[in-house]
């Protein structure tokens, strides 16, 4: 399996090992934190990793944007062209398969 499909298979938090770690934040978002496991019934350590995976996939998501939109703004013309022809092409072979 290639180095880029394994980052791309995220392991069940079930199975992940755990690493324990200190680290110091303001009262008010441990009172949020602590909020939100009242509510779910779940542990602080819990809620803690599941915002932090929401955050990076949030970042990761937005890195990804960032560098389509780059893509996008450095082709040229003739680049934008064929683009659109692909994407025509892509469009009208969706539309074939979802009405079949």
């Amino acid at each position: 399996m290639s180095k880029t499909k394994r980052r791309l298979i995220m392991p069940s938090v079930r199975t992940m090992r755990k690493a324990k770690l200190t680290v110091t934040i303001s009262g008010d978002v441990v009172d949020e934190i602590d909020e939100i496991a009242r509510e779910k019934g779940a542990p602080r350590s819990q809620v803690m990793e599941e915002l932090l995976r929401d955050g990076l996939l949030k970042s990761k998501k937005t890195a990804i944007e960032k560098d389509i939109e780059a893509y996008y703004l450095s082709l040229d013309e003739k680049e934008k062209r064929e683009d659109g022809q692909w994407a025509k092409i892509a469009a009208e072979s969706a539309k074939r398969t979802w009405n079949d």
